[in-house]
């Protein structure tokens, strides 16, 4: 009987312990599972941001060399009085010797722009309007319009333009500058650079395979029909390969690199279309050897912003084989600690993550209203001026105060000015976009950042927050009134700047009368 007890107990003992073991590897599983999707989460979007910033760097350092090249060597009395000359001339013959003196001209220089990687030198009239290529000196005359947005522009506006775009003959990260003579509108010059320049520039970084993909549909539409074999169908829907691209891989063989993209492309079919910078992780037992590879892909846009390529990045991962080796020896590590310790972990990874959450949002958001203090707007601030530096895209600002708030608070007392203005963010706020970025600026005052919106529209907006404001019953005092300030951020301005210019507009709506808006433009009708 105590022997047939023990073998009960034991038995007891084995099925509590099984179970336990199996919830364990349960709850091992899990954790392991969604540790590995997170970090390689993590190291996807570093790879994708870290390749980003290579190619930027690399495009501004050619646009620097083409700035330099310009200046120095290329805007000469001399090419602008030829560039001139046949631009206000009919006479074939004329244009003929005029062609053939700017490329005696520039013809050495040209070959040494070669050699620093230009890919380039291109010459045109007003109304854009080929003038020479020096890639291709036999084909000239033929008119650029609706082609090359980058001419047309500078045509234009007469300023200097910097983008990719792509061209009959080549695609090309150009430089297009105004051409000048006696403040006389000549023509324009461009100097571009193909990607082979920015790829070559990129992988002395760090060594890897990298292909340029342009969309299909660019190339069936702005292509000479003779230059199309320059371009090969790609297992990526709606893009092409740039031929040239796919030649003089170190990392991979062209047939790796295909192998790898059939296998991807049903991955990526969605990301392809959010027209953002991301990355994948891949490895495979009979490509490249079993190599661990982060692809990433980087869309390129040209001057209107439009989406129009893709840069892809083929790099060698050391992080995702240590992840996995990571999660195999983790997970065996878990296995043998008891439930109550993976709970007591999880408890306490949870409480960080809320201590650190609350930090946060103590140091970025007003305690008293919930929206974001003067701390919390700068990081928001900079990224959106980054925007409208880069892509050009508006931005303005409302700067207002409550007229009279001191009074408020002098009468009904600092409870009842609390609540006013608690009251009057929620009213604000639901005015307002959801992309747009109510700041408790300090005291009374308050700021609104209006992404990718003009100064009329920031106006009209103002003028419904006065009057929402004025007709409004609050809870006390029932009615208040409030001074606008409105601007739009200029281009090359920084944040100090703007933030002064809308101060002061708000203050002069307070010189005025209070309870109106004051921007740029009722300011110059004033």
């Amino acid at each position: 009987m105590k022997q047939k007890k023990m073998t009960s107990q034991i038995k007891s003992f084995l099925t509590v312990m099984l179970i336990s073991f199996l919830v364990l590897e349960g709850l091992s599983y899990t954790y392991i599972w969604y540790n590995s999707k997170q970090n390689i989460a993590f190291v996807e979007k570093r790879s994708s941001l870290d390749f980003q910033t290579h190619i930027e760097f690399a495009q501004g350092y050619f646009t620097q060399l083409a700035q330099v090249f310009y200046d120095t060597k290329i805007n000469t009395p001399q090419m602008r009085k030829i560039m001139y000359e046949a631009s206000i001339t009919h006479d074939k013959t004329k244009r003929a010797q005029l062609r053939t003196q700017l490329y005696k001209e520039f013809h050495t220089l040209y070959g040494y722009m070669r050699k620093q990687s230009v890919r380039q030198l291109h010459f045109h009239l007003p109304h854009a309007v080929s003038f020479l290529r020096f890639h291709r000196p036999k084909k000239f005359g033929d008119s650029l319009v609706g082609i090359r947005n980058t001419i047309e522009y500078v045509d234009k506006h007469y300023t200097p333009i910097h983008g990719f775009e792509e061209g009959r003959i080549f695609n090309g990260f150009r430089n297009v500058y105004p051409i000048f003579y006696d403040n006389v509108f000549a023509g324009t010059i461009e100097i571009s650079y193909s990607f082979e320049a920015i790829k070559e520039a990129t992988i002395h970084v760090e060594k890897s395979a990298m292909v340029f993909l342009l969309n299909s549909d660019i190339v069936k539409t702005k292509v000479f029909a003779s230059e199309e074999s320059n371009y090969l169908p790609s297992e990526f829907k709606t893009l092409s390969y740039d031929k040239a691209t796919l030649k003089k891989q170190t990392l991979l063989s062209r047939q790796e690199l295909h192998a790898i993209n059939r296998l991807i492309a049903p991955r990526i079919e969605k990301k392809l279309k959010q027209n953002v910078p991301f990355a994948i992780l891949f490895q495979n037992d009979y490509i490249a050897n079993g190599m661990h590879l982060v692809v990433s892909f980087i869309p390129v846009f040209n001057i209107n912003d439009k989406q129009v390529a893709y840069v892809i990045d083929y790099a060698e991962d050391h992080v995702g084989a240590l992840i996995k080796e990571k999660n195999n020896f983790s997970f065996l590590l878990l296995s043998l600690f008891s439930l109550l310790l993976s709970g007591l972990i999880a408890a306490v990874v949870l409480l960080v993550q809320r201590k650190q959450d609350d930090v946060y949002v103590m140091a970025t958001h007003d305690e008293l209203t919930g929206v974001l203090n003067r701390h919390g707007l700068n990081t928001i601030l900079l990224k959106r001026i980054s925007e409208h530096e880069r892509y050009g895209r508006a931005i303005s600002f409302i700067f207002f105060d409550i007229d009279h708030f001191k009074k408020v608070n002098d009468t009904y007392g600092h409870q009842v000015g609390d609540v006013l203005l608690q009251e009057l963010t929620a009213l604000v706020e639901r005015t307002i976009r959801f992309s747009d970025i109510l700041v408790r600026w300090g005291g009374e005052e308050f700021l609104i950042v209006l992404p990718e919106t003009e100064l009329t529209e920031a106006i009209l907006l103002a003028e419904k927050l006065r009057m929402n404001i004025e007709q409004y019953s609050f809870k006390k005092p029932e009615h208040i009134t409030c001074s606008f300030g409105v601007t739009e951020l200029n281009e090359d301005e920084i944040q100090e700047d703007v933030l002064k210019r809308v101060d002061e507009f708000l203050y002069r709506a307070k010189e005025l009368g209070r309870n109106r808006v004051i921007s740029d433009i009722n300011l110059e009708e004033s």
